[in-house]
């Protein structure tokens, strides 16, 4: 590795606690949304499902994104959101020119959630239960992670180790929520469970597409005998 390239992998790695901003701030809004619906009747006419659609509440495919099924539900979310958040946005930060970094990572965060609900539609088009919650949209997050150096160097290949690795730790995390939370509930009783196909559609928007919204680094300086000519 050339001095010049080892050089930027080091000031590239993210610091502690850098770049979380954007995580607090959809947070916040999540928390926000939640205190007022406790106190309006709960989250249900922000939900998303066949039956809204039909009766033309088209806005509910995006106000599902901000509304939790209960304090577990958003509790969970937002862990998972502060988590993946400054890694994503240290990415988007990096390079030159381009949209600012929250126009970015707002409107990567919405459409990751309109895949999610895509195809958690696409896939359940003769059910009626409603979906809430921003895990899609988490989840496209996620998917970038898979093609983003963790120590900041250039974006992994789709097919990479890497790549590959976090795409088996999201299978393994979602069939052991799957088969948790859907089999307490099928115990008690109950309807619902993880929309997985949310959580699917929401990860593959993230890993196939989200290397678009990152900006393009500027090319290495060029090489004299002495080392970068600056």
């Amino acid at each position: 590795m050339s001095h010049s390239s080892a050089l930027r992998r080091v000031t590239d790695r993210p610091r502690a606690g850098e770049g979380g901003w954007p995580g607090y701030l959809l947070g916040a809004l999540f928390a926000a949304v939640a205190g007022w619906q406790i106190a309006n009747g709960g989250p249900i006419p922000w939900a998303l499902s066949i039956p809204a659609l039909n009766e033309g509440r088209y806005e509910t495919i995006l106000t599902h994104m901000v509304s939790h099924a209960g304090l577990p539900h958003l509790i969970m979310n937002t862990l998972a959101l502060l988590t993946f958040s400054p890694i994503v946005v240290r990415a988007m930060k990096r390079g030159r020119g381009g949209a600012p970094m929250i126009v970015r990572y707002l409107l990567f965060f919405m459409l990751g959630g309109l895949a999610s609900a895509g195809l958690f539609i696409a896939l359940n088009l003769d059910q009626t239960l409603p979906m809430v919650g921003a895990s899609g949209a988490i989840c496209a997050l996620w998917g970038l992670l898979a093609r983003i150096d963790p120590e900041g160097g250039p974006d992994k290949a789709l097919w990479s180790p890497h790549a590959l690795r976090v795409t088996r730790d999201f299978a393994i995390s979602n069939a052991i929520l799957v088969l948790l939370i859907n089999g307490l509930a099928a115990a008690a009783g109950a309807q619902g469970g993880i929309a997985w196909e949310g959580h699917l559609g929401g990860y593959l928007f993230g890993i196939l597409l989200g290397p678009l919204f990152l900006p393009r680094r500027p090319p290495p300086p060029p090489m004299g005998p002495w080392g970068p000519r600056l």
